[in-house]
């Protein structure tokens, strides 16, 4: 029995459905607590009563009619629930909650959840990484030299998708100073586009942001130019390339790029991190990777153009 008991709110694809409990990747949130030894899942807890008790018979796990208590609280409804669950969720007086991204749909609510006074994750998995965790020291290093320049694809909207790529620059690369928009696509959601748009980093450089319909297909990458480097990111976080700069064997005088490496990232156990990292911030070890707070820079730019 773990030391943290845990609920989660909703049953559906993160919750409980990526993944089975044979699986190797851990990629929801009922695997990744069944997989720490320090949490105990309790269960499920859903509207449709007959999608909680699916996942509990697939988890070995209770199926709930009504909210209980439990040290842990996963809330895993659609966006625009995300603030009333997580207000129920407080009633419950849990040590922690963790949220699924975005943290809220309306940047309105941002107010209410900052006045939440329990202890919040947000789930943007790469923060989780332990690959892109190691990709930020190398960039602080100095060993890429200066950043220049970015591009990236997304689809599936701004704050839905998008905010995800935000989140990731925002860990790599620190503050974004002001965002601009130019046009945008209405690809999955009516009241979330997805935008192209133009961030600017206080410690300087740019990225752009490119929407892709996700009718057609989905993506999420990036590229980014440095001083004495380019990083690539594929196949949404999968894969890392890195291409160094040297001098041409072939054409004398130029600089050019040469593959350097290529890292298979440890993304498919970003939830493992996660629920690791709420042990440890229980046990007072750690702090939280992906607070409330970053969950909220990721969205606050997406309604107008910005200025810090």
């Amino acid at each position: 029995m773990g030391k943290y008991s845990a609920l989660i709110i909703g049953a559906g694809l993160i919750a409980s459905d990526f993944d089975t409990p044979n699986n190797d990747a851990v990629l929801t949130h009922a695997h990744a607590y069944k997989n720490n030894p320090d949490t105990e899942l309790l269960g499920f807890y859903d509207i449709d009563f007959s999608r909680a008790q699916k996942a509990a018979e697939k988890w070995g796990v209770n199926a709930y009619k009504e909210l209980t208590n439990a040290d842990i609280i996963s809330i895993c409804v659609p966006d625009e629930f995300h603030t009333k669950m997580v207000l129920e969720a407080k009633k419950l007086n849990p040590k922690i909650i963790f949220l699924e991204k975005p943290v809220c749909r309306d940047l309105s609510d941002t107010e209410i959840l900052k006045n939440v006074d329990i202890p919040i994750l947000v789930n943007y998995s790469r923060s989780f990484s332990k690959s892109f965790q190691d990709l930020k020291k190398r960039i602080l290093s100095g060993e890429f030299g200066q950043y220049k320049s970015g591009v990236g694809y997304y689809g599936k909207g701004f704050i839905h998708n998008g905010s995800h790529m935000v989140n990731l620059l925002n860990l790599l690369f620190g503050d974004i100073s002001d965002v601009e928009f130019k046009n945008e696509i209405n690809d999955f959601y009516n009241d979330d586009h997805s935008k192209f748009a133009t961030l600017n980093f206080k410690n300087g450089g740019y990225f752009i942001m490119n929407p892709v319909d996700c009718r057609d297909y989905t993506i999420f990458e990036f590229d980014f130019i440095f001083e004495k480097a380019r990083v690539r990111v594929l196949n949404s976080g999968y894969q890392i390339e890195i291409y160094k700069s040297a001098e041409s064997k072939k054409f004398k005088g130029y600089q050019m790029l040469e593959l350097s490496e290529k890292i298979d990232t440890d993304l498919d156990f970003a939830m493992k991190n996660a629920v690791q990292n709420i042990v440890d911030f229980l046990d007072g070890k750690e702090t939280l990777l992906c607070d409330l707070q970053k969950g909220i820079v990721a969205i606050k730019f997406t309604q107008s153009n910005y200025t810090c």
